[in-house]
């Protein structure tokens, strides 16, 4: 018998940790569990970011896809400590609240630095680590702020979100301009002022100056896999070899032709690259 298509609707879920309401979509089952964190820009969310993964990856593991707070269905939170830590805490007693010991966690872009402070700050709940187009490392080379960075700071300046500074956004984002779809852009511009500017504007520039994570990158511990692409003209890939160097058990995947939005860009080959890597264990290891 087929079985039914996941869909947004099908896959939500709530939960309430410490009074706040966080919203995530679920599916798969089993004892492997893969959190994943979408990124900060502008018209972000965890289906957006990761829906179109979520049938492939929760063919081997129960997955959760997390809007974080400020951003989807999620209520907002207090920032004032950091840009990354908050939303580290939160996931970690979402984990508690939802009875998961550890999880494998997924992060894309600011995901990717929420996913770092969780494995530097709840250490015992992170079983590994897959840092797509991450923040919270150095780049090497590259110029700062970079060309991607400043049209996600732009988003609300001006005349505030429209659907043209959002199709230029996209644009940039990706490699093929052909995934840059109509119904893409309309997609995240709705999604980009969804509960009023000043909601989602608030969740851009909240907290203070982001937390030094790259310093304690020697601490993480856990296998790692870092993922990029090489035409990433928001996180240059010079961070991935700097990430590389820093976290003593880490491996790096590169793809040509491919920007921000790997698991968008790349949907298949991401899906088998991230299932291939939980599954490459010592024989009878896994997930708590």
């Amino acid at each position: 018998m087929p079985t039914a298509p996941l869909t947004p609707e099908s896959t939500s879920r709530f939960v309430t940790v410490g009074g706040t309401r966080l919203h995530y979509h679920e599916a798969g089952t089993g004892p492997e569990v893969l959190l994943c964190i979408h990124g900060g820009a502008p018209g972000a969310s965890g289906w957006g970011n990761f829906g179109g993964n979520l049938a492939g990856l929760s063919r081997s593991a129960r997955v959760l896809v997390v809007d974080l707070p400020g951003y989807g269905r999620s209520d907002t939170i207090n920032l004032s400590g950091g840009k990354y830590r908050p939303y580290a805490d939160v996931f970690a007693a979402m984990l508690t609240e939802l009875g998961i010991e550890r999880a494998s966690v997924v992060g894309l872009a600011t995901g990717g630095a929420v996913a770092l402070a969780m494995a530097l700050h709840h250490a015992e709940r992170v079983d590994r680590l897959v840092l797509v187009s991450s923040a919270g490392g150095v780049p090497l080379f590259s110029t700062m702020p970079s060309e991607g960075q400043k049209a996600i700071r732009s988003y609300y300046a001006g005349e505030g979100p429209t659907r043209e500074k959002m199709r230029a956004y996209l644009r940039m984002m990706m490699f093929d301009p052909a995934l840059v779809t109509d119904e893409l852009v309309e997609e995240r511009y709705r999604e980009s002022v969804a509960g009023g500017e000043e909601r989602r504007a608030a969740a851009e520039s909240a907290g203070g100056p982001a937390e030094p994570l790259w310093q304690e990158l020697d601490r993480i511990t856990v296998p790692t896999l870092i993922v990029w692409g090489t035409e990433n003209r928001v996180q240059g890939f010079d961070n991935a070899l700097f990430l590389l160097k820093r976290i003593p058990d880490a491996q790096l995947h590169l793809f040509k032709r491919t920007g921000l939005w790997v698991p968008h860009e790349r949907a298949p080959e991401f899906d088998r690259l991230v299932l291939g890597f939980l599954a490459d264990r010592p024989t009878g290891a896994r997930a708590a």
